[in-house]
């Protein structure tokens, strides 16, 4: 926080912004979390009630902060730049005028410089005694203080724990509420509808590939029968296989979606495939995607055809 508002202040661009509480921090990643689950999903509905909750703590721990310093740093602070820093230059001033006076009573001195010295440091040593009993003094006041901090926590955590009350309830409707819903059941769909399917000619087993290669069929007259026919199949399932220069092009498919945090980096989808150009290092490859080349985290994608 430091470095940021040195460099906003270089930029010209300064501004004061609140410490980042964890409530608060933790309550901007449930809700980022429970809105891409949507409202459709149980826990997506139960980490933004979560996340409401923590802000709401969030804002009470600002306050408390705003409480104890206003109550009970600033006097701190007064006391110390102010009535203490009094202290010590009377007690300074004091040292002062008793050594000028020791020094003009050495010399055995009675004239009117002597007298003059005897009146100051009576003045100095009755205005250090009475600041430094002021202070001493001022006890109702400082303990005043201090309860004032106590009073602030426990407000705090009083409020807290209400919050966090709240919040347990609210999840045990949502436990209830997901309990009570009838339990869909989930039938896996084939890759291929029946409907696409193409019909394929049974192939042989290997000890049926042996016999047929060692004796082959003959018609009856000792000669060898006619050649089975070709294979007469269509093509396998999902279509014909890419060209050789595809397949041996490397790539990768995307495992997440990837958003660009700076210039040079590559967006891309879950499920996109990606040719790869090369490997930057251990955490970054680059690669090139829709006519679009730049960098990508390493365990974002699932190598499919490595590099070379």
């Amino acid at each position: 926080m430091a470095t940021q508002v040195a460099l906003s202040k270089v930029r010209g661009t300064t501004k004061t912004s609140p410490y980042p509480q964890t409530e608060g921090m933790l309550a901007e990643v449930m809700q980022k979390y429970g809105q891409q689950l949507g409202d459709g999903s149980d826990l997506g509905k139960a980490l933004n009630d979560a996340a409401e909750g923590y802000r709401q703590m969030a804002d009470i721990k600002y306050q408390m902060e705003d409480n104890v310093k206003q109550n009970f740093l600033d006097p701190l602070m007064h006391l110390q730049n102010n009535e203490l820093k009094d202290v010590n230059h009377h007690r300074t001033k004091l040292k002062g005028r008793r050594l000028d006076y020791d020094c003009k009573k050495r010399q055995q001195r009675r004239d009117d410089e002597m007298i003059q010295a005897e009146e100051k440091l009576e003045e100095s040593k009755r205005l250090a005694e009475m600041s430094m009993f002021n202070v001493l003094s001022n006890d109702v006041e400082q303990i005043s203080q201090l309860r004032a901090l106590i009073e602030a926590q426990l407000d705090f955590h009083r409020q807290t724990a209400q919050c966090l009350e709240n919040l347990q309830q609210q999840l045990g409707h949502r436990i209830k509420d997901a309990a009570s819903r009838p339990r869909e059941e989930h039938v896996p769909l084939p890759v291929l509808g029946n409907e696409s399917r193409t019909p394929r000619s049974r192939s042989p087993a290997p000890s049926e590939m042996t016999h047929n290669s060692v004796q082959p069929a003959t018609n009856g007259g000792g000669m060898p029968s006619q050649a089975p026919p070709a294979y007469q199949g269509g093509p396998p399932p999902g279509g014909l296989p890419p060209p050789l220069s595809q397949q041996q092009k490397p790539q990768c498919r995307a495992l997440f979606d990837f958003d660009a945090q700076s210039e040079g980096e590559l967006d891309f989808k879950e499920g996109t495939i990606i040719e790869l150009v090369s490997q930057i290092d251990e955490n970054w490859y680059e690669g090139r995607f829709n006519g679009k080349t730049g960098l990508f985290p390493v365990t974002y994608v699932q190598v499919l055809v490595p590099l070379k």
